[in-house]
């Protein structure tokens, strides 16, 4: 059971013009028109999450990959990460989908139920080159059991902090929420621009403000006996007020607005002395700020001093069910799983790779933020908070609802208790019509 918890938990945060370019090319007629004049099959595929680091790692695999295959050209597509998942939803509707693409596995089941992406199994087999816990944990998330993605990376979340700022005010790595709390205030300078925190107050918000929540009470149920949803607990309600109080006095006004991008940049900058987001930025801390000049806490200690690891879940490599060439394009996300690329996507990005030869390569051992991630990770006495990802509608709402009213909730309209309840009852809901729409089928 450890083992699935881990898996699921890990289960590591999106324009239509582009969207219909890319549409007219992973929609194939029966001619076969996504041959090239060459004779080479084209494939699409769409990256989830784009930016300058992922756009150069991938041009590079690609450019790998086709020397490899010389029969086959990928057509890389970037979409932005905040729009990512809308893209995807409009093209599975006009059935205009990639050949393939990076998914969240929070939004494999949404994915499976319109029945969009391909089962991997056959292709999969009996190949053992990634980590069992990570191919269970999309097995455990479809509602049929089947093997839907490959798993990609994975980024826990980590609270990064400036060494330098830190050790100018005399103060230690934070052990857990409480220190950070303390930290904040210590660490504002406004006369000098230095604010002790950035806040995450745009897109994504509410999913990190989720793994804060649970790491904080180390409750690590989503939902009680009842089928309640365990969100608006004492313990996170008193955490998001204390947590609130900080905008606008310790954390830089702009903040409201923030998504990662911004965030990243306050703390790159060394305008912001910590931040909460997760592994997945080591790469661009230690590109911009150098080794040494910052820290990662993974291990913030709950409230009774437990180890609790919360994500939502993996990134991952999936295959669309309309593609004229599944051979091509499970060759291509095959490459990209096995050990040389993930090695290589990994250690660029400052993530966990998920294939066993690349979690054991040197550069992980000699990475001390991401070494200390997988070590918690795979240390028997970590509590999983598992997040609901298998939910349908769990990502929607964090997009169209959670995120705007956690705004509220900064700026002062709304109280901590009202916004985790309305989520509360919002999330209870789901659970209940996902209970009984798929789980009981």
């Amino acid at each position: 059971m450890k083992k699935r918890l881990v898996a699921v938990l890990m289960t590591c945060a999106m324009g239509m013009t582009l969207l219909a370019g890319c549409g007219s090319d992973s929609s194939k007629g029966k001619d076969d028109s996504s041959k090239n004049s060459d004779g080479k099959v084209e494939i699409t595929f769409w990256d989830n999450y784009a930016d300058t680091i992922h756009t150069e790692v991938y041009t590079q695999l690609i450019e790998d990959f086709e020397k490899e295959n010389p029969d086959i050209t990928v057509k890389y597509v970037p979409l932005p990460s905040d729009q990512a998942k809308s893209k995807y939803d409009v093209a599975i509707q006009s059935n205009s989908t990639p050949d393939c693409g990076v998914i969240y596995q929070y939004w494999m089941n949404d994915f499976v139920i319109q029945d969009a992406l391909a089962p991997l199994d056959e292709y999969y087999g009996d190949s053992d080159m990634l980590l069992d816990t990570f191919v269970d944990s999309m097995k455990n998330t479809a509602p049929d059991g089947k093997l839907y993605s490959l798993p990609f990376y994975v980024v826990p979340p980590a609270l990064w902090y400036n060494t330098e700022l830190l050790d100018a005010a005399g103060l230690e790595a934070p052990a857990n929420w409480d220190e950070v709390f303390e930290y904040v205030e210590k660490l504002t300078d406004k006369d000098n621009g230095v604010y002790g925190f950035s806040i995450r107050g745009g897109a994504g918000s509410s999913q990190q403000l989720e793994q804060m929540l649970y790491q904080y009470s180390g409750i690590t149920e989503m939902f009680d006996k009842d089928g309640n949803s365990t969100i608006n607990d004492p313990k996170h309600v008193e955490f998001l007020e204390n947590f609130a109080a900080l905008y606008n006095k310790y954390t830089p006004e702009s903040d409201i607005t923030n998504a990662s991008t911004e965030m990243i940049s306050a703390f790159d900058s060394a305008s912001a002395a910590m931040i909460f987001h997760n592994i997945g930025s080591y790469g661009q801390h230690r590109d911009t700020l150098g080794e040494g000049k910052f820290g990662a806490a993974i291990d913030l200690k709950a409230e009774d001093g437990s180890s609790v690891m919360v994500s939502n879940g993996v990134a991952s490599l999936s295959v669309f069910k309309n593609s004229e060439h599944p051979e091509e394009a499970y060759k291509f996300i095959s490459y990209l799983a096995d050990h040389t690329a993930n090695s290589l996507f990994n250690e660029k990005l400052g993530s966990i790779p998920c294939n066993k030869e690349a979690l054991a390569d040197e550069w992980v051992q000699n990475s001390a933020p991401v070494k200390a991630a997988a070590d918690m990770l795979l240390n028997p006495e970590t509590k999983i908070a598992t997040l609901p990802v298998e939910v349908t509608g769990y990502f929607d709402l964090h997009t169209n609802t959670l995120a705007t009213d956690f705004q509220n909730v900064l700026l002062g309209n709304e109280t901590a208790q009202e916004y985790l309840d309305k989520w509360a009852e919002q999330m209870t809901s789901l659970k209940k019509t996902y209970d009984e729409n798929v789980v009981s089928k």
